[in-house]
């Protein structure tokens, strides 16, 4: 038949659809995508992505990024806030803030910047509450 198998294509709005830049390409300028995206080239600049976001081992990232679920073996330049769960490669190298509700970490992989697991509060901390200390909590 010539007009192909229509049961195995993927709706317009599918989070399983995959958006990619190679390895030789590079991007300045902000980047959001509804579905799935992985990068082996380089981006200068922000990217938000509602899907999977990976970043090959050649891929690199100077901004921050936003994802629901990620998996790094480049390097990113940035703060990292990825809802569900962030998986770093042996060959990964995160400079930056890295917040996530999961966290996966290959013995090679390097971080420099905070780390922050769980859920994340939506709403900034009172100023006038007071932080709990060490010596505040009961045992």
């Amino acid at each position: 038949m010539l007009g192909g198998d229509k049961k195995n294509k993927l709706a317009p709005d599918s989070p399983e659809r995959l958006n990619r830049l190679v390895q030789g390409t590079s991007l300045t300028g902000d980047l959001s995508t509804e579905s799935n995206l992985r990068i082996d080239g380089s981006v200068n600049g922000t990217i938000s992505c509602k899907g999977k976001f990976v970043l090959g081992t050649s891929g690199k990232l100077e901004g921050d990024l936003t994802a629901l679920e990620a998996e790094v073996e480049g390097t990113i330049f940035g703060d990292l806030k990825i809802d569900d769960i962030l998986t770093l490669r042996k060959t990964a190298i995160i400079k930056g803030t890295v917040s996530t509700g999961r966290l996966v970490i290959e013995d090679g992989a390097q971080i420099g910047g905070a780390i922050e697991t769980g859920e994340v509060p939506k709403t900034a901390p009172n100023k006038n509450s007071k932080s709990k200390t060490a010596s505040d909590v009961v045992y």
